[in-house]
């Protein structure tokens, strides 16, 4: 640091008091500020589309946040072997904007980022509810996120993946999922409902023809709403703390950026010269990435790009407007060019590396080593073979990988089918997507998980690929508790509603029936006679639940989807890298040569279901 004190003049006082900064710095704050309002609004906007059933309208793909998560895309394809094409493209998007301005994407677009902002501004600051004059400024925990990052890609490599209840996007879509749209959707029923009670809703539809019982929005539920209640809560809670804890210290997508930013070309600038050391830079830095700024500091005064957001916040608040933010030096006075400011040495350690390595395989290996984990095709989960997957899913250990518990598929499901894995799949599979037949089925013609998964943990398909390839599972009928099978009573639900014939009818001869159920079983000669009883054709069943949804038992169902002979072999349509920011023609595309492919299979099915029809009808 320069030990001279520069000369200020009274009228510099008073006018760097009344306008620290420079005013093209101040209008650069104001659009950021109207990207972060936008973007996040964007983001709200898609999130509603997608819940809506409206992921089909326009070109613009729904998940186009999560594809721009590089992590993602990143570790999925080094556990999974599986890339997902459509995400490549928005996600060197971001990392080439990274390589230009650092950690942009983390102070203008993340939506998490604005969500800390927003609440960051209204509950923490002076004046606010849970203002806390003596936040903290330590460094002590900045290094955690990459001991994070570094213990999921340990993780990683044996296919658990501990990233994914961490990474930013996925965080704030999962919550928005299973905590903010249930209520939202009560409220604003309950708002609709109040309306056409006090008489609202008729005057709108007489006057301007509006129907208000079209604006209804499906109520959704989940499991593991608590948990994720708790984690969202408690993350925005640790901006009492430090502002932007999150971002700083614990956030594993912010890590990876960090360590691109250290090559990016925008930089901070600081005219040592004019520098009156005031350190509000260093005090007031939404990440604390200025350092030593005082004047009688030991070291050089640094800025850390690696963990700057670009909120350009110092060059606003800098009395002298001595900070400049640029790809460029900027011209000094004296016409020499100035240097950027130093970036602070790495001080991770090489222990501290080892160490988020090693806990990473710890935790990788001991999470493969549950006795509840998957077994194999065959065996499946040992305490629980309902955990059913949704169309389209990779296979089971890829699935593992590859999912990122976003609940971008739970949230476009039409039935509420799919639902987050607590138990069922071990611990390697905690917040993936299975499908609850009990609370919804696989719609016969829905497709829209398989569109929007961002990662390709479940890849796109069609309705003739559920059709006639993919196998969920199989209908099993339990004869203790059906309504046919155990009293002989009439009850044909199951087969009038399975969308696939696959459930069909039989004579069968019962000894311990009476003959005449007006007179007791005891009468002589009174013994024994037919029923008709359900029973699952293998060939038709997809597993697809309706069947489970629909059974009049309770409180098990009679009938039950097991994960058995499921089927997740299938040619996925073709996909094209500029698919994660636009769509033209999706469905067509999809669509393309299915007929052609399927169609020896459709006449066999259908010879099947005739030959079932006519002459299912007989004795066993």
């Amino acid at each position: 640091m320069n030990p001279e004190h520069p000369v200020i003049s009274i009228e510099r006082k008073r006018k760097m008091a009344a306008h620290p900064g420079n005013p093209g710095a101040h209008r650069i704050v104001k659009i950021r500020r109207a990207v972060q309002v936008g973007t996040f609004l964007l983001f709200v906007l898609f999130f509603a589309m997608t819940t809506s059933g409206l992921q089909h309208v326009g070109w613009i793909p729904k998940n186009l946040f999560m594809s721009m998560d590089f992590l993602n895309t990143l570790k999925n394809s080094i556990a999974s072997h599986h890339v997902s094409i459509p995400a490549l493209g928005p996600g060197l998007l971001i990392l080439l904007l990274t390589l230009v301005g650092g950690r942009i994407f983390c102070g203008w677009i993340c939506p998490l980022g604005t969500t800390i902002d927003i609440a960051d501004r209204y509950l923490f600051r002076r004046g606010k509810p849970f203002y806390n004059p003596k936040r903290s400024e330590t460094h002590l925990f900045r290094n955690w996120k990459f001991i994070y990052l570094l213990a999921g890609l340990g993780a990683i490599v044996f296919g658990v993946d501990i990233l994914a209840y961490g990474d930013p996007l996925s965080l704030i879509t999962r919550t928005f999922t299973w905590v903010v749209y249930g209520p939202v959707a009560y409220i604003w029923n309950g708002l609709i409902g109040l309306g056409e009670q006090i008489g609202i809703a008729r005057v709108l539809n007489r006057g301007i023809g509006l129907d208000t019982a079209s604006w209804y929005i499906p109520k959704l539920v989940y499991y593991g709403t608590l948990p994720a209640l708790l984690m969202f809560v408690g993350l925005i809670a640790l901006s009492s703390y430090q502002e932007r804890f999150w971002c700083r210290n614990l956030c594993p997508y912010g890590a990876l950026l960090g360590l691109i930013s250290r090559i990016s070309i925008l930089r901070h600038y600081i005219n040592q010269h004019e520098c009156i050391h005031c350190v509000k830079c260093e005090n007031l830095s939404r990440m604390g990435a200025y350092d030593n700024m005082e004047r009688q500091a030991d070291h050089p005064a640094t800025h850390d790009i690696t963990e700057c957001i670009q909120c350009f916040r110092c060059e606003t608040i800098c009395p002298p407007d001595v900070i400049q933010i640029s790809v460029t030096p900027p011209v000094l006075e004296e016409g020499r060019g100035d240097q950027p400011a130093p970036l602070p040495p790495m001080n991770v350690g090489r222990r501290r590396i080892l160490q988020g390595i090693g806990v990473g395989v710890l935790l990788g290996t001991a999470a493969k080593s549950g006795a509840s984990n998957y077994l194999g095709p065959l065996k499946g989960y040992p305490r629980n073979n309902k955990a059913v997957r949704p169309p389209g899913a990779l296979p089971e250990r890829q699935f593992l990988s590859a999912c990122t518990r976003c609940a971008e598929c739970m949230k476009v499901c039409p039935t509420n089918a799919l639902q987050p894995a607590v138990f069922e799949t071990g611990m390697e599979g905690i917040w993936t997507p299975i499908l609850v037949p009990a609370i919804g089925p696989c719609a016969e013609r829905c497709t829209a998980c398989g569109d929007i998964c961002p990662t390709g943990a479940i890849r796109p398909f069609t309705w003739q690929d559920k059709r006639y390839k993919l196998r969920l599972g199989l209908a099993s009928v339990n004869q203790n508790t059906c309504i046919a099978h155990n009293g002989g009573r009439d009850c044909v639900v199951c087969a009038e509603v399975c969308p696939y014939s696959a459930v069909v009818f039989r004579d069968v001869y019962d000894d311990t029936l009476p003959k005449d159920p007006a007179y007791p079983i005891s009468d002589p000669g009174n013994r024994g006679r037919r029923k008709r009883v359900p029973t699952v054709d293998e060939k038709l069943c997809t597993g697809c639940g309706i069947c489970e949804f629909q059974c009049p038992v309770l409180p098990e169902h009679a009938i039950v989807v097991y994960t058995l002979q499921e089927d997740r072999q299938y040619r996925p349509p073709k996909q094209n890298a500029s698919d994660g920011i636009a769509r033209p023609g999706w469905n067509r595309r999809k669509e393309t040569g299915k007929d052609a492919e399927y169609k020896d299979i459709k006449e066999r099915f259908q010879r099947r279901i005739d030959l079932e029809s006519g002459g299912g009808v007989g004795e066993e």
